[in-house]
């Protein structure tokens, strides 16, 4: 169940990095976050007792083993490359390269590891018998020590980085640097465990368990941590279009009274917009309606209330539609702010207070 979830996650997580470079490009980091979740998705998907069997079918007895601590390795080695060398400078680029040394050595070592173990071994869990067989215990070994390798380096990398951090990626740098100590710890009881029962030195068999329970918190907060940004995107993107509709209906009053008189304000809305282009175009179009609106209303306009703009607009409808386009000189009758939703603000006032007054 944990790797169901895991892997659909993951899987999620995928498509969210595919769709952030297809719009904003990337550089290395960029590249090595998409490989890196890339590779765990798979490693999770590779996991599955029916995708074991068929690996296992088509290739050799173990490869499924091979494939899935392969997998975390890539991933691994990509999480480093994220964490140890941020930016686009072509030396950090050019030192991620050493990365790919223990990595190809790992790699190596856990298909000839492999290939040695006796065939009847290469599927079962690990236990105090199965790490007696020295090529067993040594394909454990190279795969917990180079996952081992990778979380301190992240763990490292993080740690250094998270400080200087701030807002929401504070928060998902938290959870990551929690899952990735929680998978250090579980890496490390597994080395601990294999050493002790491999040379008979010492027996403590519930290292495993411990191991396993500190793996599965450090895989959900990783997960946490990791689709964090994606979560608080597309929430933001959920409420910031509500907030849009809401503010887009509000305009209507104000819209439908400035727009009336001056229609060629108002631009051709082809196909279905989205709230957000519906919300910006009424912004945008009673603006222009009240700077055309402007000769007709005195300085007062800036200094009386919302009640008194609205009668004063009134007067200036009417006046428009009688005398038509003045050849005064136009000028902004309401302050405009830093963004779309500071422009609106004080048009959504005055909208209210139309409203009201129809009412």
């Amino acid at each position: 169940m944990v790797n169901a979830i895991a892997a659909l996650l993951f899987a999620a997580a995928l498509c969210w990095r595919l769709e952030q470079i297809r719009r904003e490009g990337g550089g290395l980091q960029a590249v090595a976050m998409t490989v890196a979740i890339a590779a765990l998705t798979m490693a999770f998907v590779v996991s599955g007792d029916d995708v074991t069997d068929a690996i296992d079918t088509l290739t050799f007895t173990g490869a499924d083993r091979v494939l899935f601590y392969a997998l975390l390795a890539v991933g691994v080695a990509a999480l480093i490359v994220v964490f140890f060398y941020p930016g686009r400078s072509t030396t950090r680029e050019r030192r991620a390269g050493i990365e790919a040394i223990p990595l190809v050595v790992a790699l190596v070592g856990l298909q000839v590891t492999m290939l040695v173990i006796p065939t009847d071994l290469r599927t079962e869990q690990v236990s105090e018998w199965t790490v007696r067989n020295v090529a067993f215990a040594l394909f454990m070994l190279i795969a917990s020590g180079y996952l081992t390798y990778g979380f301190v380096a992240c763990v490292r990398s993080v740690g250094t980085v998270i400080v200087i951090a701030a807002g929401y990626l504070r928060i998902s740098l938290g959870l990551l640097l929690v899952g990735l100590v929680f998978l250090t710890v579980s890496t490390v009881l597994q080395i601990v465990f294999v050493i002790g029962s491999a040379g008979d030195v010492v027996r403590l068999p519930w290292l495993l368990d411990v191991s396993r329970v500190c793996s599965i918190i450090g895989v959900v907060a990783f997960l946490i941590g990791i689709s964090f940004p994606m979560l608080r995107s597309r929430w933001h993107s959920i409420t910031v279009r509500r907030r849009h509709r809401r503010a887009a209906d509000d305009l209507i009053p104000l819209w439908e009274m400035v727009t009336g008189p001056v229609p060629e304000v108002v631009l051709p809305t082809p196909g279905s917009p989205s709230a957000s282009m519906v919300f910006h175009r009424r912004v945008v179009e009673t603006r222009d309606a009240l700077t055309q609106l402007s000769p007709f209303l005195t300085e007062d306009f800036d200094v009386v209330d919302d009640d008194a703009r609205v009668d004063m607009l009134w007067a200036a409808v009417e006046e428009y539609e009688v005398a038509g386009r003045p050849r005064g000189a136009v000028r902004e009758v309401v302050p405009g702010g830093p963004d779309i939703d500071a422009d609106a603000e004080p048009l959504l006032r005055l909208s209210r207070a139309v409203a009201a007054q129809s009412a």
